[in-house]
């Protein structure tokens, strides 16, 4: 069966499952996790989409957001191409790394969302890391029990849901966050056909190529100008081009500032 177009609207809102690839780890240590975490309070800020709901596993993450009248996949590209180069700078690797396609699931109700909030807090549950969410570090869970003190996560949609009165609608969130079972079906994302797989990682055109160059160079701050100076941003630019598009070395070297095939093969193979 072809793969479904996703199916968008303005402002709406999302829980989305980026996995790496083969399912391997994604974060290897509590400072990736942080600085994931500061990725997407960066984005948000660019783009200004909401996040309702995040849990950072160690080899995929959940988000639940809206995305404000932004486009989702570019959003997600953003995110990916900012913590690869992260990741990949950190631990000196190359090559794939999460999975090429994000998987995305378009909520529709406030009810639905609810619950995916709550199926998203009790990931970590789930899997027997934590017997309570609230005891997991790396999720929103504990921004509602703390009433939204880090800032960055919406928790009013939800709560209002709950209570007018903050304190009890926190405690009755508590609650059913915590209550065994489901009020709703929550449908496995990951493996229901209907459900949208959008690539986010690997290059397709010259066009997104020369995007993703863009984000790369936002991501340091950099005009083009700068990085052709500076050869080891060069370099990771181009390897990361070659491993994650079907480029020629011509095409690669035309998007980083017209070097030839033969200098471009040179620092592939250096």
């Amino acid at each position: 069966m072809p793969r479904q177009a996703r199916e968008k609207g303005e402002f709406s809102t999302y829980h989305i499952i980026q996995r790496g690839n083969d399912r391997k780890e994604i974060f290897l240590s509590d400072y990736d996790k942080n600085r994931f975490i500061e990725t997407l309070i960066k984005m948000k800020n660019k783009y200004n989409f909401i996040i309702y709901a995040y849990c950072l596993m160690d080899n995929h993450v959940h988000l639940l957001m809206n995305d404000n009248g932004n486009d989702i996949s570019k959003i997600m590209k953003s995110i990916n191409v900012s913590y690869v180069l992260y990741f990949n700078r950190k631990y000196k690797r190359y090559g794939h790394f999460f999975q090429n396609r994000f998987i995305s699931e378009l909520i529709t109700d406030d009810t639905y969302l609810v619950e995916v909030s709550k199926y998203i807090h009790n990931n970590p549950v789930k899997v027997n890391i934590v017997q309570q969410p609230e005891a997991y570090r790396w999720s929103s869970y504990g921004d509602y029990m703390r009433n939204g003190t880090l800032g960055f996560i919406d928790t009013d949609k939800i709560l209002d849901g709950f209570s007018n009165t903050r304190s009890k609608a926190i405690k009755e969130y508590q609650n059913y966050v915590n209550k065994i079972g489901n009020t709703v079906e929550i449908i496995d994302i990951e493996d229901h056909h209907e459900h949208v797989k959008e690539n986010t990682v690997f290059i397709d055109s010259i066009n997104d190529a020369r995007e993703t160059v863009t984000y790369m160079l936002a991501d340091r701050n950099l005009l083009m100008e700068e990085c052709l100076l500076n050869k080891d941003i060069r370099n990771e630019m181009i390897r990361y081009l070659r491993k994650n598009s079907n480029l020629t070395l011509k095409e690669i070297g035309q998007i980083v500032g017209g070097i030839s095939e033969s200098r471009i093969s040179r620092i592939l193979n250096g």
